[in-house]
């Protein structure tokens, strides 16, 4: 392992005293069911890619990400500003290409920037809000959705129904899966569904 990943897992608990980033009760926790179920997207990342990453948390997935993929670039958007300072420290003591909002989804995608994928983690996203990240991805990006139980059922359902091309991962706690959505093919980064 990454001898950066431990030490940013131990950062994340001594925060975590203070301030609450993550339900993760041990670091061995986390690396089970943070870090590795964050490291398996990177294949579905193109290279070189601009990622968001929505409600950023205490950093999964994208610190686990930047750490081993630095051909990366990551804009997280975190509301809270205590989590949002933790990021930043994060980024700055590794000097990984993430650049930390403190802003929520939606103000965020608002700016009408364009990403190569998105990411969520941790989050319970509504249709409309998917929506909008479809509208701020380019015509063949990807969403990457972690989750389980009957959120899944349901953010499949939505995203096939609105014409993304979905395929269903299971992580190593087969409660969970990663959702990959591509882009509904003929989607213009500049229409509006």
């Amino acid at each position: 392992m990454d001898p950066r990943i431990q030490d940013y897992l131990e950062m994340l608990f001594k925060w975590n005293r203070a301030v609450n980033l993550t339900a993760f009760t041990s670091i061995e926790d986390a690396l089970r069911h943070g870090v590795q179920p964050s490291l398996a997207a990177s294949g579905y990342l193109p290279q070189g890619a601009r990622v968001v990453d929505i409600g950023s948390g205490g950093g999964f997935p994208a610190i686990p990400l930047a750490l081993t993929r630095p051909d990366l670039s990551f804009v997280l958007a975190e509301p809270s500003r205590a989590k949002t300072v933790f990021l930043k420290e994060i980024a700055w003591k590794y000097g990984l290409p993430v650049t930390v909002e403190n802003k929520t989804a939606d103000e965020l995608l608002a700016r009408g920037e364009a990403w190569d994928a998105a990411t969520v983690r941790g989050l319970h996203l509504k249709r409309g809000l998917i929506k909008r990240i479809q509208r701020g991805l380019v015509p063949d990006g990807v969403l990457l959705v972690w989750t389980g139980g009957e959120r899944r059922s349901g953010y499949e359902k939505w995203l096939a129904s609105d014409g993304w091309e979905v395929t269903s991962t299971p992580l190593e706690d087969a409660s969970n899966v990663l959702i990959k959505a591509d882009v509904p093919r003929g989607t213009s980064r500049f229409r509006r569904p």
